[in-house]
């Protein structure tokens, strides 16, 4: 029996200091965009705004990194990733302050009104590609400072780091609004009240850039120059077209995960009539389980290869998310629960994938082009959920669940590099 144990030993034994900021990173940044995940569209019914809206404004989140992702990736190539990181988290903790000051401005050029919701959105077009440029440089980041054979499994350990605090986050997203509606004298469920908590967004944001500051990358396990780590094999340059079909999974997996995870905390308050407190707690469940899908990738793919357990727990997803439609909170949560332990499992294993298929050099571009296809996905089914929910989640689950299957299928059977140097 693989254990973890043995895993996480293996790693720490060969692990450099700059590993360990990284993943200090990782905790700090997935600290902060957890409360803004649980808090975000709580604050937007606040400030009056429908499902549509919050739909919406996931979708300007996600299509700043559809449009921008590309120039990003090159850029990281170009410019290195350690840099790209400290562009992206400082753009996306400012950006949160700004946005969050917005309620009520408004602009005038000329003869265009602009209202605070399109304000809103620029701001956050802005955060979106922020966090684009901070999640796609983690990834050649690590890889400069890791061993080819740990992969699999730092990959899972750096998502693990960032989605288990995410319940950590939850717990105290959920609770903030409550614990600083009396210091203020308005209601926890108050724009207010949203408002201050949110605020600790940016404050972490801030914090996060603060274990790669004179991060040293040269000679870790020389990961720079040893590209695939098999000595006298060298993958050649991948055509774009073929980079196209390579990430074409991220779509469907993107599209996913856009139609029901921006909703999840309206899903559970509306659906079941739970608190912000408890939407928090079970979000923070989610958030534990999705870390702990993280850790196990990578002792599951020493056993079965990181192709399989890529594709098969992205098709596995697809039966939880139709047993949410069952109108049960214990189903639903525990359904939830799988699902986001598969998804947590299948995102750093499909990334080990693209790393062990594509050169060094393409992997800034290959990651981002990866990341903008996930992000059209999430960006066109968020928008469209928004629209189809009306009340129930029933539709918006069904094609969440196909879409799993085919990006599952899509990565069983597209040619990527089946073996886990």
């Amino acid at each position: 029996m693989v254990t973890l144990r043995s895993q996480w030993r293996e790693l720490m034994a060969g692990g450099s200091p700059a590993v360990y900021r990284i993943l200090t990173h990782g905790v700090l940044f997935g600290l902060s965009f957890s409360i803004a995940d649980i808090l975000f569209n709580f604050y937007l019914t606040s400030l009056g705004y429908d499902n549509a809206v919050a739909g919406q404004m996931q979708s300007v989140f996600r299509v700043a990194g559809v449009f921008l992702g590309l120039p990003i990736g090159m850029v990281i190539d170009k410019l290195s990733a350690q840099r790209m990181l400290y562009i992206g988290i400082l753009t996306y903790a400012i950006g949160w302050a700004v946005l969050l000051l917005l309620d009520g401005v408004g602009l005038t050029i000329g003869s265009w009104e602009v209202t605070p919701l399109q304000l809103m959105n620029a701001v956050y077009f802005v955060i979106g590609a922020a966090n684009m440029a901070t999640y796609t440089a983690v990834v050649p980041l690590l890889s400069q400072v890791i061993e080819p054979r740990q992969r699999a499994a730092m990959f899972g350990i750096n998502a693990a780091a960032s989605t288990m605090v995410g319940s950590v986050g939850s717990i105290i997203g959920g609770s903030l609004p409550a614990l600083i509606a009396p210091i203020m004298g308005v209601s926890a469920t108050s724009e207010p009240a949203y408002r201050m908590a949110m605020f600790t967004v940016s404050i972490f944001g801030l914090l996060a850039a603060v274990p790669l500051i004179g991060i040293k990358t040269g000679n870790a396990h020389h990961a720079s120059t040893s590209a695939n780590a098999t000595p006298g094999v060298v993958i050649p340059p991948v055509p774009f077209y073929v980079l196209l079909l390579l990430v074409s999974p991220s779509f469907f997996f993107g599209f996913a995960g856009g139609m029901f995870v921006p909703f999840q905390n309206l899903f559970f308050r509306q659906q079941f009539q739970l608190s912000d407190a408890a939407v928090g707690a079970s979000l923070a469940i989610a958030s534990l389980a999705m870390g702990v899908g993280s850790m196990i990738g990578g002792p599951l793919s020493k056993r079965f290869s990181v192709r399989s357990v890529a594709a098969w727990s992205r098709g596995f997803g697809a039966p939880t998310m139709l047993l949410m439609i069952i109108p049960w909170l214990p189903v639903a949560s525990a359904a939830y629960d799988i699902n986001r332990l598969l998804i947590g499992l299948t995102f750093p294993l499909f990334s080990a994938l693209m790393m062990q298929t594509i050169p060094v050099q393409q992997r800034g571009t290959s990651t981002s082009m990866s990341s903008m296809s996930w992000s059209l996905g999430w960006a066109v089914a968020s928008t469209w959920s928004g629209q189809l929910q009306s009340g129930s989640f029933t539709t918006v689950l069904v094609i969440s669940a196909v879409c799993y299957v085919i990006s599952g299928v899509l990565v069983g059977v597209l040619p990527y590099r089946d073996k886990l140097e």
